[in-house]
Parts: structure tokens; C-alpha cells; sequence
């Protein structure tokens, strides 16, 4: 390969980020959108890639026996021109591996399921249909088409992530709910980490009027 894969960030165990499982998770740098609540702001510029795979994977050998699975998370992976190659590699590890994405990149995610790449997708879903651009500065359109992809697919098992922003309202949930997330399997509610952000106490108030758009409602960071 001409150019060597590289990484922004890497957090070696993490017990939250692949459900039921031991993970290691992988930050590619670089993303096509700009959520006012990313807590990965600082590796949002494709420069930021720079730990050499090799290194990573040198160090997954030796953890292998300690890990069932890694994630390979971002920024947005879809957009990083060498994610193929590099979900190869991983393969290499005998481990699961999961991918979280933003949706925006439909032809990618296909791709890598049907070339059997990953075994887990989280598709973060940001707002209502009307809200998207507002809220991420990307239309919602290439979204639905991996939000309905994901429904219908029966390679891999996924869930549907929203981070319950302050600029969501409990009607702004419902719709989400009714329009995009009903008949998912899990809808992964988390914490906002912002000035104004829902209190624990409201989260969970939220939540209890959503239970019945997915088999799951699971909260995170509360």
C-alpha cells in the first residue's frame, strides 16, 4: 500500500463500547459533520491521524487473549479513504469488530457488511428528519438509507444511538421514535455532555415516554 494507515487516538480496554464485550477502540480522525456536542472535537481534522497502525496492532496481538472485540470509531470512519484496508487488518486479529457511523456514507456501510468486515454497526441518528442539518450541517438523506439498509439487513446485528442533546425536546424524541427508530431491535439513549444538558432525572423521564419505538431502550452515561 502506497500510504500507511494511521489512527488518531486509541483507548486500549473500554467495557461500554461493544455491548456484552471487552473492547479495544480505535479513533479515525476526520468527519463530514459538526455536531455542537462532539466530544471528539479535537480529532475532527483528518491530521490528527497519526499512530502508525503497525503499533496498534503489535499491541492488540499481545492483548488478544484479554479482548473479545475492537471498535473502530471516529470522527466518521466511512470517510477515511483506507477503511477497507484497514478492517482487513483487523480481521487479521481474530477479534469481532464493530463500527459506529454516521449513516453518511450508505455505499461504504454496505460494502463493509457484505464483504463480512464487521460484525456489530452503531448508526448514531441526531435528530428529527427536519432538524438534521441544523443540528449536524448534513441533510438526513444518505442517513435514512442506512437506517433502512441496517432494518432490513440480517448479516449483523446493530443498534441505533442518539445522544439527547438540549436542543431535543421530549417531542423532538417521539418524532425520532415514530419516523426513524420504530422496529429497531436497540435505541441507545446518552447522556449530553453540555452546558444545560438534561439532568439524570429528566433523561430517564424521556426515556420512559420512548419504550415503545425499539425492542431496547438502553441509556448511557446516566
Amino acid at each position: 500500500m502506497a500510504r500507511e494507515i494511521k489512527i488518531a487516538g486509541w483507548q486500549k480496554v473500554s467495557l461500554i463500547d461493544y455491548p456484552e464485550k471487552i473492547a479495544s477502540v480505535i479513533f479515525i480522525a476526520g468527519c463530514n459533520m459538526c455536531c455542537h456536542y462532539c466530544h471528539n472535537h479535537h480529532i475532527l481534522d483528518s491530521c490528527c491521524n497519526q499512530i502508525p497502525l503497525r503499533e496498534v496492532l503489535d499491541e492488540l496481538r499481545k492483548r488478544k487473549n484479554f479482548l473479545d472485540a475492537v471498535v473502530v470509531s471516529g470522527g466518521e470512519p466511512t470517510v477515511y479513504p483506507f477503511l477497507i484496508p484497514l478492517l482487513r487488518q483487523l480481521r487479521t486479529l481474530d477479534l469481532l469488530i464493530k463500527l459506529d457511523t454516521n449513516g453518511t456514507r450508505p455505499q461504504v456501510l454496505k460494502k463493509v457488511i457484505e464483504l463480512g468486515l464487521v460484525d456489530y454497526v452503531a448508526l448514531d441518528i441526531k435528530a428529527p428528519q427536519e432538524q438534521y442539518v441544523a443540528m449536524t450541517g448534513m441533510p438526513i438523506d444518505e442517513v435514512l438509507v442506512s437506517l433502512n439498509y441496517l432494518k432490513q439487513q440480517k448479516r449483523v446485528p446493530y443498534m441505533l444511538r442518539t445522544t439527547l442533546s438540549p436542543r431535543l425536546s421530549l417531542d423532538d424524541m417521539v418524532a425520532m421514535g415514530k419516523k426513524l427508530i420504530n422496529g429497531a431491535t436497540i435505541w441507545q439513549i446518552q447522556q449530553c455532555r453540555v452546558a444545560g444538558a438534561y439532568s439524570v432525572a429528566e433523561v430517564r423521564k424521556i426515556v420512559s415516554k420512548l419504550q415503545q419505538y425499539a425492542v431496547y431502550i438502553v441509556v448511557k452515561g446516566v
